[in-house]
């Protein structure tokens, strides 16, 4: 069943909804969706229903909704903050931990960041909150992750001050990210993934990061790519805390 967002919109059982202009080229032309076919609409924010096609014109996709879909989300709540990885890695990190579960992303530029966004900033974002929404919809989420702006770390720790953070490092040897996730767990359930740049983090970010209260950990013996390193921590977290 092919699956569509309303963002926003409140969805309930029978009643007909129109499908964002956005998506009627893909809906149309692509999928080649007609009267009669159903589909899933999800409003973004948990709740998902299905229903059929009663209306499959060139301007316009009309769904009426008759069945509610059992949601399938995680009940953590990973904030994945994320350091600028250039080329397509930025894309492929957003992918795929959306498909695990992610939350919300936020873009992190550190001291190490490769990527220079200058004004490309905003197109960027853009394009990744779509590869969020799409990545959503391919594993059947009710809620869609939203992509943050680009944020510094200095700001970005005085908000989290007080919140759980975990900091896979290559320098840590002594605490794994398994180990600690056996020992304590936040009550509210949430937790922020701090994923370092391609060039590694500097000694000073490494040290405001704790100072926040943010725990180093590892991921094992072998040093990992950015993008390795961030499926791979989402992963585990999941599995330990999560619903793997």
């Amino acid at each position: 069943m092919h699956y569509f967002f309303l963002e926003g919109t409140g969805l309930l059982t029978g009643t007909e909804v129109d499908l964002a202009a956005s998506d009627l080229k893909h809906a149309l032309r692509v999928l080649r969706l007609k009267k009669g076919d159903r589909i899933a609409v999800a409003d973004g924010f948990g709740t998902a229903l299905s229903g059929f096609i009663t209306v499959a014109g060139p301007d316009r996709v009309r769904v009426f909704l008759d069945k509610k879909i059992p949601s399938n989300e995680s009940f953590l709540n990973i904030t994945l903050l994320q350091s600028l990885a250039k080329g397509e890695k930025m894309d492929r990190i957003i992918r795929q931990t959306v498909e695990l579960g992610v939350k919300k992303i936020i873009p992190l530029e550190l001291m190490r960041s490769v990527p220079d966004l200058n004004k490309k900033v905003e197109k960027k974002q853009v394009r990744w909150q779509k590869i969020a929404c799409s990545a959503a919809a391919q594993s059947r989420r009710a809620f869609l992750p939203q992509v943050d702006k680009v944020r510094n770390l200095k700001s970005l720790l005085f908000e989290l001050e007080g919140q759980y953070i975990l900091l896979p490092w290559e320098r840590e040897d002594k605490v794994s990210l398994k180990e600690l996730l056996k020992t304590q767990k936040p009550q509210d359930q949430s937790v922020f993934l701090l994923i370092g740049p391609e060039g590694g983090f500097d000694l000073a970010e490494i040290e405001a990061i704790r100072k926040a209260g943010g725990h180093t950990v590892h991921l094992g013996p072998r040093i990992l790519r950015t993008e390795t390193a961030a499926v791979a921590a989402v992963t585990i977290i999941q599995s330990i805390w999560g619903d793997f």
